[in-house]
């Protein structure tokens, strides 16, 4: 028995390495639409879904949850923001916005004691030595002297910047809705904060989560059937964090190995465009091949096979009952010479995957 409980799934073909098509020449129209959007920059489009009437429990739309959880990044003389607030949230008057916050009692300054902890050292050796204060010692005793030693008035004049941080409201808010700052910093395909947000009400008897979850398996079926084999492995590698996220390693796991598997499969594009996209002279040999597992899904599978308690050989059975599971319309490697390879990439021996990729190169050769 595996040490994990999964479903074994109807045979179904992996994803494959995605691979860059350029096309020789520019279409006249692409090319003047181009042009034309390059000469405004305030054409930029704006999000629909920035207009989406869905609010969270504090009354907020989901891209202001993102402000508030973000707000120890902002600043109340700022006038220069990151661009993905405007390409990813819509946000072309932040200043605005922020005030807005303000006054409806989300945000507020940051006090003094939190600009010093949020300055650099230099910056507060410096403000020591203008006071004429001593300016030795580790960040939280500079920030101490100066509490201690100088006025607030002149800690003010000396650190004016002042960047925002939460009211009671504002952490209430924040608190109430996890699910939107949880999938601005770990974005998911398909799926935007005004998505999810919907989900979430629409769905109060589940998890955002679980929400999420679902949404990876939908869009993991969708890749299959398109064949679009690249996105697929993404979506797969995606679910593989998302699991680690919840310390779920035994679920973890699969989702990795089938990564794996795929990173070795050799295809891309799908087995009719295989050669089209990439060139089979790039397989082999093993130190210049695109067919390789990367750096680090090699270092994942280390960690898993460590923290799970895994020898050498149990890690290699497993691979190979997990493995023999899946389908692929187009595989360089034997399932068995997989788990050989990725047990090799652990060890760090060269030298003997160079010999497994030499095997499966002449195999290659006499295929064609």
């Amino acid at each position: 028995m595996p040490i994990w409980n999964r479903r074994k799934k109807k045979d179904e073909p992996l994803p494959e390495q995605e691979a860059l098509a350029l096309p020789t020449e520019i279409d006249p129209a692409l090319q003047m639409e181009f042009e034309t959007f390059a000469e405004d920059d305030s054409s930029e489009p704006t999000p629909r879904e920035t207009k989406d009437t869905t609010r969270t429990a504090s009354g907020l739309y989901p891209h202001e949850i993102v402000i508030l959880d973000l707000a120890a990044t902002l600043y109340t003389d700022q006038e220069e923001f990151p661009i993905f607030w405007r390409r990813d949230y819509g946000i072309l008057q932040m200043p605005k916005l922020l005030a807005d916050l303000v006054d409806r009692g989300f945000l507020t300054d940051a006090p003094i004691d939190v600009t010093l902890e949020a300055a650099t050292v230099p910056a507060l050796k410096q403000a020591l030595k203008t006071c004429g204060k001593p300016v030795g010692g580790k960040k939280a005793e500079l920030v101490d002297r100066l509490l201690t030693t100088v006025s607030e008035g002149e800690l003010y004049a000396l650190f004016p910047r002042r960047a925002f941080t939460l009211t009671p409201a504002g952490i209430k808010a924040v608190t109430e809705a996890m699910h939107i700052p949880y999938l601005h910093k770990r974005p998911v395909e398909g799926m935007t904060i005004w998505s999810l947000h919907r989900a979430v009400a629409e769905h109060p008897e589940q998890s955002y989560r679980e929400l999420i979850r679902a949404h990876l398996e939908d869009r993991s079926r969708m890749h299959i059937e398109a064949k679009d084999y690249a996105a697929y492995r993404a979506c797969r590698y995606r679910m593989y964090q998302f699991q680690m996220e919840e310390s779920k390693r035994k679920r973890a796991f699969p989702f990795l190995a089938e990564v794996i598997y795929y990173d070795l499969s050799g295809v891309s594009g799908g087995t009719d465009t295989l050669h089209r996209y990439v060139s089979e002279k790039y397989f082999f040999p093993y130190d210049q091949s695109i067919v390789r597992i990367p750096a680090n899904c090699v270092k994942a599978m280390g960690k898993l096979q460590a923290d799970l308690g895994l020898s050498e050989e149990m890690l290699r059975a497993l691979l190979i009952q997990f493995l023999g599971q899946l389908s692929i319309p187009f595989h360089l490697f034997t399932v068995e010479e997989c788990a050989v390879i990725v047990l090799l990439e652990l060890r760090g021996d060269t030298e003997k995957l160079r010999k497994v990729y030499e095997l499966a190169e002449t195999r290659f050769s006499q295929r064609k």
